[in-house]
């Protein structure tokens, strides 16, 4: 997922420019186009109804939907994944799944035989289990600390351990059928794209000597934002889909975080979405920030406080890059968003997926929801599927 970060400078450009192992596809992904606004005022509200939006380049059918996976390559004992959900997500129309794959287990810089090899059975079993239900799959290197320290101080060397990599999974993936399995050479590489993009499109190159016929994803450092990847060349290779994150703003997206007690965001609580310009909800935070001492809160609310925040917003915020993508006929998918429910509303969080969900639909881009679990997660905090996000992902379904 996304690290921490400012993120007001687009929201506020935005506001001011508005099995066998084929039988495992085979016959089984639902093309149907997405029915946005059949879910009521919340699909309804996913976009404003006076504008049309920019239209992409159509993204593959089988990445339309879909939910990210983590934790399965090396599988951790405690992120047992429930089937009857995966067959029921599977039922209402999810498409795929975006499977993590941790980098540093899988690179001989990192981890020894016995560990790669566990991981690289486990993401086997993650996929037998995934594509037998129906799924395609993307299988995304995700990076922890270790690899993406080594990526920022000696990027030649992470680069050659990065292909080193590569090649063991190219090997495994090349068994299943190109149809139902996607590439992502790398999630939000922990670089300058100055050094990233080129990179990437050599190591493309190299990959593509193992695995002909798969599409690959990619998108660019170091955070996959939006707007970076409008500013992007694609790659001289055809068979690619571009990816972006989007969690803006990250004040309502990752209030009341836990893994990192310095955030800015970590002491937020009770932002509200949507949140316009001149709302009275702002010196409300303000005033909260300033009463507990929480200086990194305050600079981040002042930073944000000058921008909207709203479904519309997030719609005009995609709309470069849906022209960026119909000018180079280059498919996107959105394959990371979602809103922590630690500190938001329900009702606030279920609004921010649903705007996110029918923006992406709007534009023509494929998303995958982050994540399954956790605070994230379209389960709850009880383990089950939480009924409000289901409804609010997929619509009328």
């Amino acid at each position: 997922m996304a690290a921490p970060r400012g993120d007001v400078a687009v929201a506020r450009n935005a506001s001011r420019r508005r099995e066998s192992r084929e039988a495992a596809l085979s016959g089984r992904v639902d093309r149907r186009e997405a029915l946005l606004g059949a879910a009521g005022w919340m699909g309804a509200a996913a976009l404003s109804p006076a504008r049309s939006a920019a239209r992409a380049s159509p993204v593959p059918p089988a990445l339309r939907r879909g939910f990210n996976l983590p934790d399965q390559a090396p599988r951790r004992h405690d992120a047992a994944v429930r089937t009857e959900d995966l067959k029921r997500l599977r039922a209402l129309g999810m498409t795929h799944v975006r499977l993590p794959v941790v980098t540093e287990a899988v690179l001989s810089d990192f981890s020894g035989p016995a560990t790669r090899g566990a991981a690289l059975d486990d993401l086997e079993a993650a996929l037998n289990t995934l594509l037998g239900l129906g799924y395609c799959v993307s299988v995304d290197l995700h990076s922890e600390r270790d690899f993406s320290a080594m990526l920022r101080e000696t990027p030649e060397k992470a680069q050659q351990a990065l292909w080193g990599g590569w090649r063991d999974l190219a090997k495994r993936l090349a068994t299943w059928p190109a149809q139902s399995i996607f590439a992502e050479l790398l999630n939000e590489p922990a670089a300058e794209d100055r050094i990233w993009r080129p990179y990437a499109e050599d190591l493309a190159r190299d990959i593509r000597s193992l695995l002909p016929k798969t599409t690959f994803v990619v998108g660019p450092a170091p955070y996959q934002r939006v707007e970076a990847l409008a500013r992007w060349t694609p790659f001289a290779d055809r068979n690619v889909v571009y990816a972006a994150h989007y969690y803006d703003p990250m004040i309502f997206t990752h209030q009341g975080l836990t893994w990192d007690p310095e955030s800015p965001y970590a002491g937020l609580a009770g932002v509200p979405f949507p949140l316009p310009r001149g709302s009275d909800s702002w010196p409300r935070l303000l005033r909260a920030a300033e009463r507990r001492g929480d200086t990194a809160a305050v600079a981040e609310l002042q930073k944000a406080k000058g921008a909207d925040f709203t479904p519309a917003t997030i719609s005009d915020a995609f709309d470069e890059l849906a022209n960026w993508s119909a000018l180079y006929s280059a498919p996107v998918i959105v394959n990371e968003f979602g809103a922590l429910r630690f500190k938001s509303s329900s009702s606030d969080r279920l609004a921010w997926l649903a705007a996110v969900r029918g923006a992406c639909e709007a534009h023509g881009f494929g998303w995958a929801h982050w994540s399954y679990a956790g605070g994230f997660g379209l389960t709850g905090e009880n383990g089950a599927l939480d009924e409000g996000v289901i409804r609010v992902l997929l619509p009328g379904r």
